[in-house]
């Protein structure tokens, strides 16, 4: 149903009590403002204005469990589409390299741009994966969304001297070819590297996807989150090759002062940069006829999935005006690549602290698993797929259902269609 997958990543866990799965506690700021949306969900509309005006594009699973209960090891989970497990964590690849050599046969000759490109993944605690197993050609190519804007053109001189010296280096290459061959890995991907740049480089799009006007700042907002996103449907809407684009928006840890206006650091900072970003991009990605798709938007085509890597502890706040965190049920949003907006799956009680209706035909609760299973469902890609040839000999699944506490369900979380 897509040819194209938005990952926004709220690392460090939002509060689902105060946001996706509002739950009345003691533990609520003073000025929420809570109402009845028309999918049937109460929602804090106050601190999310802009995302309720595109809540009934987004299908939430309200009932997802982890494996992990810290954040290294549930961003990895993120990023990998499995729990960490040191013995194989070098061979493993994330879901976006994976996602990139599944796609490689689909590219196109003009396609330059990268498969995978994310922004701030080096702001969270495991940076950016490498692609393990697969060649280093499907490796993420992870952008400071500020350092970005200030400059991806060359001018003409620049262009005219970048082509002499590429001649050059590839009439060295041609000579040593045979002498390389036999360095790995390190050369192919330095090759890898330095084809991709190049084109980049040479291609007018690539600059043009890294301008943004100032009623983009306003309706995006200022800030890393909000650049990410504009930047992100620009990418998607050039139409060059990139169909996985990872948003890390960081910080969200709060044990403590998580409602304190006073504080530096609190949900309330964080929530003013996620709603008008995010509402953004699924507004202008449902706004942009989609390339060679008559009656379509680029929305249609691109699933936009947005969680984080577990919930936070329910009921009133700790002892210091906090909340910790909590795997044992959270939610996790989806909109357009053909999902029903609007749609409910699964309940968690009425603290949020337990699942209570797992929102699918199997008596466990949906894992990241099942997310991933439904991103690659999404894209055409066969999850049950496995690979052998890797390094240690062992079988690399591309849903893997052998969990943290025995075998679990593997399914795409179908019920987000309707």
């Amino acid at each position: 149903t897509a040819k194209n997958v938005v990952f926004y990543e709220i690392s460090g866990a939002i509060s689902h009590l105060e946001s996706f799965d509002f739950k009345e506690s003691p533990g609520n700021p003073n000025d929420i403002q809570v109402s009845k949306l028309s999918t049937g969900i109460y929602f804090p509309t106050n601190f999310f204005p802009n995302l309720t005006r595109v809540m009934d594009r987004v299908a939430i699973v309200r009932s997802l469990v982890s494996h992990e209960e810290v954040h290294l090891r549930g961003q990895y989970y993120v990023q990998a589409g499995r729990p960490l497990n040191v013995a194989f964590a070098k061979e493993i690849p994330s879901l976006g390299s994976v996602v990139a050599s599944e796609l490689e046969s689909r590219r196109r000759e003009s396609d330059t741009f990268p498969t995978y490109v994310s922004f701030n993944l080096e702001t969270n605690q495991v940076g950016a994966l490498s692609t393990g197993f697969l060649p280093p050609q499907y490796s993420v190519f992870d952008l400071n969304p500020q350092q970005a804007l200030k400059g991806m053109s060359l001018d003409q001189k620049a262009t005219e001297l970048l082509e002499e010296r590429w001649r050059v280096l590839e009439g060295l290459r041609a000579i040593n070819r045979e002498r390389m061959t036999g360095f790995g890995r390190g050369v192919d991907a330095y090759e890898d590297f330095s084809v991709t740049g190049k084109k980049l480089l040479t291609d007018a799009r690539w600059p043009a996807a890294f301008q943004i006007s100032d009623d983009d700042r306003t309706r995006y907002g200022n800030s890393a989150p909000g650049i990410s996103c504009a930047l992100a449907r620009n990418l998607l809407r050039q139409d060059a090759g990139t169909r996985y684009i990872h948003i890390c928006q960081h910080g969200w840890d709060h044990h403590r002062r998580i409602w304190d206006r006073t504080s530096d650091d609190n949900h309330y900072n964080l929530i003013r940069d996620f709603d008008p970003a995010l509402a953004a991009l699924i507004e202008d990605l449902a706004a942009t006829p989609a390339k060679g798709a008559p009656g379509k938007t680029l929305l249609d085509e691109t699933l936009v999935v947005f969680m984080s890597e577990f919930g936070r502890t329910p009921g009133p706040l700790n002892f210091i005006a906090g909340r910790d965190h909590h795997k044992h049920v959270f939610p996790a949003m989806f909109a357009g690549g053909g999902v029903k907006g609007g749609t409910v799956r699964g309940a968690s009680d009425s603290e949020g602290r337990l699942c209570v209706d797992t929102g699918w035909n199997h008596k466990e609760q949906p894992r990241i698993e099942n997310v991933v299973a439904t991103i690659y469902s999404a894209l055409g890609i066969d999850w049950s797929k496995e690979v052998h040839n890797t390094p240690s000999g062992r079988a690399y699944p591309y849903v893997d259902s052998l969990g943290a506490n025995g075998i679990i369900p593997i399914d795409e979380l179908s019920g987000i269609y309707g």
